[in-house]
């Protein structure tokens, strides 16, 4: 194995950063000091025990759902003292967004004097006061048996510290486009062989064009006129380059269209846009049905394809579907997300099964099908 003193160096400063820069070192000291003053009598402690560094990958953004989640169920999230990821907070853009949540922190397990529920990343036995234990794996591969429970991928931070969710929609409601899409379409970014040579998926660019070769695309210069139109169209395509949609109104666009066009992320096919989407009561269509826990069911709640052939028979269908068919479809779109996906479900169901002990796979989504 070859030596490379420059990856080297990178690691060392990694681990001493907590311990040595002033803004590591402040977030640390301020999330200390609020102790388990800010809990109110009588609620629940989720202890998130975290002491390696993976839980911030993607920009913090597995650590704000998470804890968002417990918030959301109802649960008063307490942190164990672990510089490594609390340090963190002062630079992670997304758990920055936590700080004005009531959080605890403890040294150790060892305060605990009442029981808690814990998620941990160590290794390490199932504390006595710990009613159900969840351990974090950060290892990229499919649930192996009951006891093993896929991390969801959840609404964007930034929406979700911008909106109230779920949105009110009616299930029978006229939207003004059949199939909608927003959002970044950046030649060379969203056209990447990861997702051909890797998940045998179309890319982002690639679904958008098959969709404009049924119907061509009503491409809006302004986000706010277009908001603000009930003018119908079969397919509108807001490009962040051209028409960027705020973040507070990105549900409220989604909401406008019967159909969404759930393109997948740069390297990755489940992206947070099929969750709002979802959210927002617009049936996907998309290629990538089964990569999430409760995988979506063609027909029933999404409209899936596998190649550029059946995507174009789908946007075809989609065009032609009775607005019966659209209420009936949406519906189903309301009960899942409600079931499985509305704010804390994901938490409630992890820490209420049967077995005391469970397993997170955060990277699951990622394991190709």
């Amino acid at each position: 194995m070859s030596f490379n003193p420059g990856k080297s160096l990178e690691a060392v400063v990694r681990k001493l950063r907590p311990w040595l820069v002033p803004s590591y070192r402040r977030a640390f000291a301020g999330l200390v000091s609020r102790g388990l003053g800010e809990r109110r009598e009588g609620e629940r402690i989720v202890c998130c025990d975290f002491s390696n560094p993976a839980i911030d990958a993607v920009g913090g953004r597995y650590y704000f759902s998470l804890v968002r989640d417990l918030i959301d169920a109802g649960y008063f999230p307490v942190f164990t003292a672990s510089r490594a990821t609390l340090s963190t907070f002062g630079t992670s853009r997304m758990k920055s967004l936590l700080l004005g949540e009531r959080l605890g922190v403890v040294a150790s397990l060892d305060e605990f004097r009442e029981p808690y529920f814990l998620i941990t990343d160590r290794e390490l036995a199932k504390p006595a006061l710990a009613e159900k234990m969840v351990v974090v794996s950060y290892e990229p591969r499919l649930c192996a048996g009951e006891n093993e429970v896929a991390f969801p991928v959840f609404v964007h931070p930034q929406i979700t510290t911008k909106v109230k969710l779920p949105p009110a929609y009616q299930v029978g409601e006229t939207r003004a486009a059949r199939i909608f899409f927003g959002g970044n379409t950046e030649e060379g970014k969203y056209d990447k062989d990861v997702l051909r040579k890797v998940y045998h998926m179309l890319t982002r660019r690639e679904m958008l064009e098959a969709a404009a070769a049924v119907t061509p695309a009503y491409r809006p210069l302004d986000a706010a006129s277009w908001l603000a139109s009930a003018e119908f169209h079969p397919f509108v395509l807001c490009e962040t380059q051209r028409c960027k949609i705020p973040q507070e109104r990105w549900l409220e666009a989604l909401g406008k269209a019967d159909f969404f066009l759930a393109c997948p992320g740069v390297g990755m096919p489940l992206c947070h846009n099929l969750i709002e989407a979802l959210a927002a009561g617009s049936i996907p269509i998309l290629q990538y049905a089964a990569y999430l826990p409760q995988p979506l069911e063609d027909g029933v709640n999404c409209l899936a394809f596998n190649d550029a052939e059946s995507l174009r028979k789908v946007i075809g269908a989609a065009l032609a579907m009775s607005p019966e068919n659209i209420r009936i479809m949406r519906a189903n779109v309301r009960n899942h997300y409600e079931e499985f996906l509305a704010p804390g479900r994901f938490a409630i169901s992890l820490l209420t099964g049967p077995s005391p002990k469970a397993v997170l796979l955060m990277n699951s989504y990622r394991v190709p099908r």
